[in-house]
């Protein structure tokens, strides 16, 4: 699969791009005036994107929306948020915090990754003899690493490995993961501050209406970003976009590069997932090119306000369509492993979640709970959203934890990545037991990470006495 070698036409990607916009300012709108979705703090991007799918083919037939062309767009946007993150960051914080969340995003992603296995087992043991296995990885893609990511890899499986509905079934387990993330990340909430479990929120009623309707009136806008750059010369946001275009352009003939290399010998079938893998390319281009600005004290024209914003649009525009992409005949076809993945896998994310929190930070347990949740089942975005509920200033550090320890766990968590591809590459002649194998070495994976976890000190088994020290100097 190359997602580079593109077949639309100019007028589909005016009309897509108009559509998707049209779909998040109704979601904006919808927003603000109903209060099922104030109470429980859905973003404009999923009530836009259900919104879309629902007048689309899928469901009233009123638009059409080709699904390959936004798995597309899903593909591309994802390479560039990742640009984003590794650009606007000059400095790694590698404290207790951060490094523990990063274990604890590891350690869901595995068992997410082990449980949706067992489900696909399962059914395959029982029911559905012909199901591919691989199905059961979605469960952590979609869940824990977002649409992007998901649909990349659903596609590749599905274009080499005859994994029929892998792109969609990607999306359609993310979707539902911003679901568990909202509704349910909200409800935790709520329980949470009755129990009186939060630090610096007192109640329900500090979220304020500015949060509830998405429209800021009652307090000062916030400032978007700064101007880094003479408007005169050059405006500066487009020069910020104009610099995640070039580095990903340069991801683009890396990739081209190296996959032209592994063709002349003899590795051609391993391209497609070089291919998949173009985000972590694609962040990676951009470190070095953030690194290069540091060493030539350049990197000032890069603004972290303007840079935050860039991201934001990428991330808006990849939720609406990941969710208008939703196939239903594919949902309607495997609705039963779906269901089954789904709440197996959020209650799991729950347990762990909350086990670990408690013991591996010293303070603001809940907050950093609550954050992690949303991440793990959603993206950075609803961790953050649920943070701000139990944070509105972000006065602890559970906000950058998130940001830092996603980080962290990109780079010491990349074997997983190879696992959840094992069974279709240098596995797949095992078959069946290729899945097993992996399954096994997810353990063995997982055993290592809190052995080490547990020895350099960050995390202890037994409940502390008194799980939050900071409450009793507020």
């Amino acid at each position: 699969m190359n997602p580079w070698d593109l077949t639309l036409s100019l007028k589909d990607l005016v009309l897509d791009f108009t559509y998707l916009s049209a779909f998040l300012v109704v979601g904006t709108i919808l927003r603000r005036y109903i209060p099922f979705f104030q109470k429980f703090l859905v973003p404009n991007n999923i009530i836009g994107g259900f919104i879309g799918w629902i007048i689309s083919q899928q469901v009233l037939n009123l638009v059409y929306l080709d699904e390959n062309r936004l798995g597309q767009y899903v593909y591309h946007l994802l390479a560039l948020t990742f640009i984003t993150l590794g650009l606007r960051q000059s400095k790694n914080s590698f404290g207790k915090g951060p490094v523990s969340k990063a274990f604890i995003e590891l350690s869901t992603y595995i068992l997410q990754g082990m449980i949706g296995l067992l489900v696909a087992f399962g059914f395959i043991y029982t029911v559905k003899p012909d199901l591919f296995a691989g199905i059961g990885f979605l469960l952590p893609l979609g869940f824990g690493m977002g649409p992007g990511i998901a649909y990349t890899m659903g596609k590749n499986w599905e274009v080499n490995n005859g994994f029929e509905g892998g792109a969609a079934l990607g999306l359609t387990f993310a979707a539902i993961g911003f679901l568990i993330a909202y509704f349910v990340g909200v409800a935790i909430v709520n329980w949470g501050i009755r129990r009186r479990e939060t630090v610096i929120i007192k109640g329900p009623e500090s979220i304020t209406n500015d949060i509830r309707t998405g429209i800021i009136k009652d307090n000062e806008p916030e400032i978007a970003g700064r101007l880094t750059l003479a408007p005169e010369a050059i405006e500066p946001l487009a020069f910020q976009v104009g610099l995640i275009g070039l580095v990903y352009m340069a991801t683009y003939w890396l990739i081209y590069g190296i996959a032209s290399l592994m063709t002349r010998g003899g590795l051609g079938e391993f391209t497609a997932t070089l291919w998949s893998f173009h985000f972590i390319i694609a962040l990676l281009v951009a470190v070095g090119v953030r690194k290069i600005l540091d060493l030539t004290k350049t990197s000032s024209v890069i603004d972290l306000g303007l840079m935050n914003r860039v991201s934001g649009v990428c991330v808006d525009y990849l939720v609406v369509g990941s969710i208008v992409a939703i196939s239903m005949p594919i949902v309607i076809k495997y609705w039963s492993i779906i269901l089954i993945a789904s709440i197996a896998g959020g209650l799991v994310t729950f347990w762990l979640l909350r086990y670990t929190s408690k013991r591996a930070f010293d303070d603001y347990h809940f907050e950093r709970f609550v954050g992690i949740f949303g991440e793990m089942t959603g993206t950075i975005n609803s961790g953050l959203v649920l943070i701000r509920i139990v944070d509105p200033e972000y006065r602890s550090p559970a906000a950058e934890d998130l940001a830092y320890g996603g980080g962290i766990a990109l780079f010491i968590g990349f074997p997983l990545l190879i696992l959840l591809n094992a069974p279709m590459t240098f596995l797949a002649s095992y078959g069946l037991s290729g899945y097993w194998i992996t399954f096994g070495l997810m353990f063995v994976y997982l055993v290592i990470l809190w052995i080490v976890w547990r020895a350099i000190g960050f995390i202890k088994f037994r409940l502390p006495k008194k799980h939050d020290s900071v409450a009793t100097k507020q």
